[in-house]
């Protein structure tokens, strides 16, 4: 109510005149992110501006006369018009809108020169990534969401940044060829989003056009193109090979409606590997290389359809289909072809978004988004499960059948109001999350050896003859069965909402404030207010019309919601539907007895999940500070400070562990629980981690005329936490602090430049340099120290007293293998892994043939931008982000009726061979060695795990 009086008050005078008004496309919708130059007639001076978030522009201290108002728009045609302010204090309103500019809806799309804004929607690093320099990224869905997160760079805490699509998560990736624009780290502190903006990535798909325009296209890799991996050395690399099939079309429906669609095939013959230590058929340990096929396909297909339902009403209808087949999924570096499963995915996404302007100063964004889900897998094993930590996992699959039905229901409802120097914005959402899940994961069982040695000692013996008391008296057996009964099914039905209200109040010419307050709530856990307030400030320093220098500072709340992936594990494992027994040196192996043997035993231990019923919702306070610098007319630079304090942080912790000093790990059956040993272990969800993180962010970004677009970021990060995330066990169930030290995503350097540049003849190079310093990783022991059933326990330093028989001299330290309880254990994460460098090049030309026409088309340059986005909110800081939008045409544009692109891509040009992150359990044969490549973006393993380098050759056709 306060909202619509606010609207009707009277403006206040002002002793110069206040021009302002909004910038439209042709069907009403605003267009963010216009250039709007004002100009004294008949030959004055002029100030320059951009629209916000709502396409609003707005430009005070005025003199009373006429002026000219120009505005323009990447793939719109420029307009102006005229405006008289007629005396001192008078407020006039001129709106412009862009005709569509269908000479370059193709391709030729001139990047837009960064400069410095005040708004918090215009931070020097929220641009837009499209054009060319979307060709350095990856045509294969996998590589380049993998790509797409590394550009972003760390997001706050261990979770990593989030990827929207059309203001929506818990999507699938469209293809890229159906990607108009790629936003990143956009106005951070902004009270419509949930999460902190660092490492938030929007994607917005294509609508139609008002002409017919479409594609077809393929991409092939094979064996014989790429480096082979460096673990293949001594072996006969596989042969395999990749297709990755696309077509688009898009275009008029009629004079009110328009059309995109597009497909993308996919189809891998590749393998895994596996490179570990084993035993042969004479039980001797020995090293086992082996390419496992794995085969894959992926369909993805996506119509859209865009609606003009009235002058100021627009509706868009998109839906997408999402299906995943896989043969032999689970074989990696330490999990051997026995483990294998096959997996289906049947996704599909519906999105229906109505955009209407209510009147000359409100607009209302109307969206919902229905998600459906359809998960299978089927092991090839059912054998029971052979777990030998430090070595191999191998006997059947422990994941079992699952068939898992999901359905999203999200409905959005955002408003933005301007009034005066105001800009408020405010709404909510809503959404219902319903899943049933039947599964039987580890129904067959599971038998652990703390080592090969235990392993090979256990085989021999059993082969001489040997019963499984005498193997265990002579200190050898399995140190754990484990296995799991009961129902199969599962059903979560989890809901959750926001309100929010946010003001960017535009103080002065150089200085706006923001402020806002955002309500969550979800209805599985006992938390259900979590106020979030949210300021920020940006002040434009210096004289002039443009400002060369903003600072920006912002401080905010962010809550993390309950995920319903452990809502179903604890509704499946509580006791009731399922439970789960662990047996602790089992005298039965290799057989695995009746569950109704194990319930009526004392030695087997009842271990169920459970959310704590004091969980609340973690969050997290930022704090940050930037400057923001225009450098050159075609550079601007930023610098970040980010500091985050996360609390409530998610963990699981065994409520019921043996209390401290009452537990012998020699004697399993010995401690005292809290609860009683009947209770047996409980694994709890919990809200008591906490983390501490600092990072220092420089960005650049340059856009030097048509030929030359570059964008960076190095990123600084010092991070410290005592919980690696929700499903990380605390070592000490009565010491959570033992945890807290270097937290597992302190990279602690981050460095990223990538761009497009258009050589002699027509050639179009797009590369990406992507580097990062090693991972770091906690040194572990085999055994159950705490009595948890859980194998995750640190040593600690030998010293002087330490027993020989329990020293490990290691590159990391010397090492104590059997810590007393009185001893405190080394701090977790204190290696680090191989630092890693990878550098992505594609090369493409683009031909032209047929009869003359009068726009320039081909390859991936169609337009970006303009129409139908709203990022906007308070506070927002520069941070490291993505180069400029516009560019080029891939490999260059044509003017005639057809266009052939030939290019040529490499993932990891160099071939340099990037490691993973070392085996980490002393005692392992392995312990110390990379015996994998890295994973993510910094290898060719997302696209095929036995290759280093990969080199993909493309066609296309477009018209």
């Amino acid at each position: 109510m306060f909202l619509i009086l606010w609207t009707n008050c009277p403006a206040s005078s002002q002793q110069a005149g206040t021009l302002q008004g909004r910038v439209m496309d042709p069907s009403e919708a605003v267009i963010p992110g216009a250039a709007v130059k004002v100009e004294a007639l008949p030959s004055g001076p002029s100030k320059t501006t951009t629209t916000d978030g709502a396409g609003h522009y707005q430009m005070e201290g005025l003199a009373p006369g006429r002026y000219r108002v120009t505005a323009e728009a990447q793939g719109f045609q420029q307009a102006a018009g005229e405006v008289t302010i007629p005396a001192a204090g008078h407020r006039a309103t001129l709106d412009i809108h862009l005709a569509i500019a269908e000479q370059k809806q193709q391709v030729v799309v001139q990047g837009s020169t960064p400069r410095v804004e005040l708004s918090p929607q215009s931070n020097a690093s929220a641009v837009v990534v499209s054009g060319s320099d979307l060709d350095a990224l990856s045509n294969d869905p996998d590589e380049l969401q993998s790509q797409l997160q590394a550009l972003a760079g760390p997001s706050v805490g261990p979770n990593g940044g989030e990827i929207y699509i059309d203001g929506f998560t818990g999507g699938d990736l469209p293809p890229k060829s159906a990607i108009r624009s790629i936003r990143v780290n956009s106005n951070p502190f902004s009270v419509q989003n949930d999460r902190l903006g660092y490492g938030r990535i929007d994607i917005l798909t294509k609508p139609g056009a008002n002409n017919f325009h479409g594609r077809v296209s393929a991409e092939y890799n094979d064996a014989n193109m790429n480096a082979m991996s460096k673990f293949l050395a001594d072996s006969k690399p596989p042969a395999y090979h990749t297709w990755l099939l696309g077509a688009n079309l898009g275009g008029p429906i009629n004079k009110n409606a328009s059309f995109y669609f597009s497909y993308q095939r996919r189809n891998i013959d590749r393998a895994n590997l596996v490179n570990t230590e084993i035993l042969d058929s004479n039980l001797n340990q020995v090293p086992y290389v082996a390419t496992v096929d794995n085969p894959r396909t992926l369909t993805i297909v996506n119509p859209r359809v865009d609606f003009q339902l009235g002058e100021k009403n627009t509706l868009t209808v998109n839906y997408r289909y999402f299906g995943i087949a896989e043969g032999n999924d689970g074989v990696d570096t330490q999990s051997l072809p026995s483990t294998a499963f096959d997996r289906q995915h049947r996704h599909h996404s519906l999105q229906i978004m109505d955009n209407q302007i209510l009147s000359a100063n409100m607009v209302n964004e109307i969206r919902f988004q229905y998600l459906h889900f359809h998960n299978s897998q089927a092991p090839l094993n059912t054998d029971p499960t052979l777990d030998v930590i430090g070595a191999f996992t191998g006997g059947g699959s422990d994941s079992g059948s699952t068939q898992r039905y999901e359905s999203h229901y999200e409905f959005q409802d955002y408003v933005t109001l301007t009034r005066g120097k105001h800009l408020i914005q405010f709404g909510g959402f809503y959404r219902i999350i319903r899943r049933s899940e039947d599964a039987n994961a580890n129904f067959n069982g599971a038998f652990t050896f703390n080592s090969l040695s235990d392993y090979q000692q256990t085989e021999q013996a059993l082969r001489n003859g040997m019963t499984m008391e005498q193997i265990q008296a002579a200190g050898y057996g399995p140190s754990q069965f484990n296995i799991t009964g009961g129902k199969l099914n599962a059903f979560v039905n989890r809901l959750d909402g926001a309100l929010f209200l946010g003001d960017d109040w535009k103080i002065s010419p150089r200085f706006t404030a923001s402020f806002g307050l955002r309500f969550e709530s979800e209805n599985v856990i006992s938390d259900h207010a979590d106020w979030a307030p949210r300021v920020g400030i940006a002040w434009a320093l210096g004289g002039g019309a443009n400002p060369k220098t903003v600072v920006r500072a912002g401080w905010g709340m962010f809550y993390q919601r309950f995920d319903d992936d452990e809502m179903i594990q604890a509704e499946r494992l509580n006791g009731t539907n399922q439970l789960t027994y662990i047996v602790s040196n089992p005298k039965f192996y290799p057989a695995v007895p009746a569950l109704s043997t194990l319930a009526a035993s004392s030695q087997s231990l009842p271990t169920t999940y459970r959310i704590s019923p004091h969980l609340r919702s973690p969050y997290d306070m930022d704090l940050a500070a930037s400057i923001e610098r225009q450098v050159t007319r075609d550079a601007t630079a930023s610098l970040t400070y980010l500091y985050s304090r996360g609390n409530r942080r998610l963990l699981t912790n065994d409520v019921n562990a043996p209390l401290p000093g009452t537990y012998n790990p020699s004697d399993p059956t010995s401690g005292v629980r809290p609860l009683g040993d009947a209770a047996g272990n409980i694994y709890e969800y919990q809200s008591t981690g906490i983390f501490r993180q600092t990072q220092l962010i420089a960005n650049v970004h340059v856009n030097a005329g048509n030929r030359l677009s570059l964008f960076g970021y190095y990123v600084f990060n010092h991070s410290r936490s005592n919980t690696d995330g929700v499903n990380s066990f605390a070592t000490n169930p009565w010491n959570l602090m033992q945890d807290y030290g270097r937290a597992r995503f302190d990279i602690r350097n981050r460095a990223t430049i990538g761009g497009s540049a258009e050589l002699p003849f027509a050639v179009r190079l797009s590369s990406m340099l992507m580097t990062a310093s090693g991972q770091p990783f906690s040194i572990r022991l085999p055994q159950d120290l705490y009595g948890t059933g859980i194998h995750n326990a640190r040593p600690s330093l030998a010293t002087s007293s330490t027993p020989a028989a329990d020293v490990a001299v290691t590159r990391y330290g010397t090492f104590n293998l059997a810590p007393s309880s009185s001893e405190t254990p080394i701090a977790p994460n204190t290696a680090t892994g191989p630092a890693n460098v990878m550098l992505n090049l594609r090369a493409s030309r683009t031909f032209g043939f047929g009869p003359q026409i009068d726009k320039a088309h081909g390859g991936e340059g169609t337009v970006q931008g303009g129409g139908r986005q709203h990022h906007h909110g308070p506070g927002g800081l520069g941070g490291r982000g993505l180069g400029g939008g516009g560019g080029f045409s891939l490999g260059g544009a044509t003017e005639r009726r057809f266009a052939f692109t030939v290019s040529a891509s490499a993932l990891n040009l160099l071939n340099t061979v990037n490691l993973g992150t070392p085996v980490s359990t002393l005692g392992s044969p392995l312990f110390g060695q990379s015996i994998s490549l890295a994973g993510g973006p910094y290898s060719a393993q997302v696209g095929n795990p036995v290759a280093n380098r990969l080199v993909n050759v493309s066609v296309e056709l477009s018209f």
